[in-house]
């Protein structure tokens, strides 16, 4: 057990990390299809010049890396790698991820906007699959408050600083 998670042991921080990891490796299978309908969004002329179309694909890619940082931090963490802000960057990773989902749904109606009738099925399907992708967003960080406890708000207050611009 490294020394940044003193007075957990290591079952308890294994069991939230495993579950955080599981429940973004969900919304990462969600994202990859979102992202291959979003890429064939591109060959539909209704769709193809819309004004949400490039910032709800910037979306859809910050979200990916954002699961990528998340799952990297974990796994380094069970490696057993001593990182002295790995508390901070686990918190940073998942909030960062909350701000990239908030940019989804309203680029994701700008890019759909004015879409034609033999599309509805793809939209459909892709508003399904955001909504899966926020629920694993939101369910990972209800696990990490929940494993960093008090702990979550004081990582939160120190990263705001340096948190991402929206680019909503």
């Amino acid at each position: 057990m490294t020394s940044t998670f003193t007075g957990m042991n290591s079952n308890q921080r294994d069991f939230y990390l495993e579950a955080i990891d599981n429940t973004l490796e969900k919304g990462l299978a969600a994202k990859e299809v979102v992202c291959s309908i979003t890429t064939g969004f591109r060959d539909i002329p209704s769709i193809r010049t819309a004004p949400g179309l490039n910032p709800y694909h910037a979306s859809v890619a910050d979200i990916g890396y954002g699961f990528d940082a998340v799952r990297g931090t974990i796994m380094r963490i069970h490696k057993g790698e001593s990182i002295s802000l790995a508390k901070d960057m686990l918190v940073f990773e998942l909030d960062t991820l909350r701000i990239s989902e908030k940019q989804l749904n309203p680029n994701f109606e700008l890019a759909v906007k004015g879409a034609k009738p033999d599309t509805f099925y793809l939209i459909e399907q892709s508003r399904y699959l955001n909504r899966q992708i926020a629920e694993s967003i939101k369910e990972a960080i209800r696990l990490g408050k929940a494993f960093l406890g008090p702990e979550w708000k004081i990582s939160h207050a120190r990263i705001q600083n340096i948190q991402a611009i929206p680019r909503l």
